[in-house]
């Protein structure tokens, strides 16, 4: 009869254990907490055809059009397609670390003035504002549309978001040259043409400037025919170096022609220009001097 009992005890406290675990684990899934949901995808648009975002102060707006991205206030500018791609990329599928329930003010994770706002569209016409707010931790408070929920993500979402204009140009490159493989120059001013070659040996002068030339910063990445002329780079103006030269990597021979126009207010710098490029750069007097020789 005693063991009977004590059975029953154990039975009735076993019992009880059970309906108090499944209290613990009602109450833990549904719980309103600021930070306590599983991962959760904010949006998952189709591929985008324009995104625009601000960069200090700045309004950057971009348009694709036959799988293609443009600057949209000048299309003729030299968009790096790559960087377009993947701020889309970061855009188009956006997935939180958590969703704040029962969350403060939007002020309280800097949302009131977000730090980013990004607006998007995609291919179906859908269109999606995300606000990007304040650092928390390795991620950052995020909320989209009418505000009315908070998340958090992950910081990558930012990372596309500090490039300005200049970073996302394509610029111009411009070949390693010396001595060792210049073969021929042709230097063009006021209509008369110098020739220098390396059966000559009278390249050293030039190879100097050649040598350590660069381009600096980007003043235009479309020059029209009348900002060439303002810059010294129309026909009737520049000088023209024209660069015969063995390529370091394929041994081929190449040709590449360089313009020289006036210098710039400051007199430390000349306006050049690469033949078949539209951009235009400073680059260095003292350089520019030494390829003149």
């Amino acid at each position: 009869m005693k063991q009977k009992k004590t059975l029953q005890i154990l039975l009735l406290v076993f019992a009880g254990l059970l309906v108090l675990y499944a209290g613990i684990s009602f109450y833990k899934k549904n719980k309103s907490s600021k930070e306590d949901s599983d991962q959760t995808l904010i949006t998952n648009l189709k591929s985008l055809t324009s995104i625009s975002y601000n960069n200090n102060g700045e309004t950057l707006s971009f348009e694709k059009d036959r799988n293609k991205w443009y600057y949209s206030k000048n299309k003729k500018y030299p968009i790096t397609q790559s960087s377009l791609e993947s701020l889309a990329s970061t855009f188009q599928k956006v997935e939180a670390v958590r969703e704040l329930k029962n969350a403060d003010a939007l002020k309280d994770y800097g949302l009131d003035k977000p730090t980013y706002t990004v607006r998007v569209k995609d291919k179906s016409g859908k269109s999606v504002i995300y606000y990007i707010g304040n650092a928390t931790g390795e991620n950052y408070y995020i909320t989209y549309g009418d505000k009315s929920k908070i998340y958090t993500v992950s910081s990558d979402i930012a990372s596309g978001l500090s490039s300005s204009l200049d970073d996302l140009i394509t610029t111009d490159t411009f070949p390693t040259l010396s001595t060792g493989n210049l073969k021929k120059i042709l230097i063009t001013k006021n209509g008369k043409t110098t020739i220098y070659t390396s059966k000559k040996k009278n390249l050293d002068g030039i190879a100097g400037g050649l040598g350590v030339f660069t381009f600096g910063d980007c003043q235009n990445y479309y020059a029209s025919q009348s900002d060439l002329k303002k810059y010294g780079l129309d026909s009737d103006s520049r000088i023209t170096v024209d660069i015969t030269y063995k390529d370091t990597d394929t041994k081929k021979t190449k040709n590449i022609v360089l313009y020289i126009g006036k210098k710039d207010s400051d007199e430390k710098n000349y306006y050049v220009q690469l033949k078949g490029s539209h951009m235009v750069y400073l680059s260095d007097k003292d350089v520019v001097k030494n390829i003149l020789n």
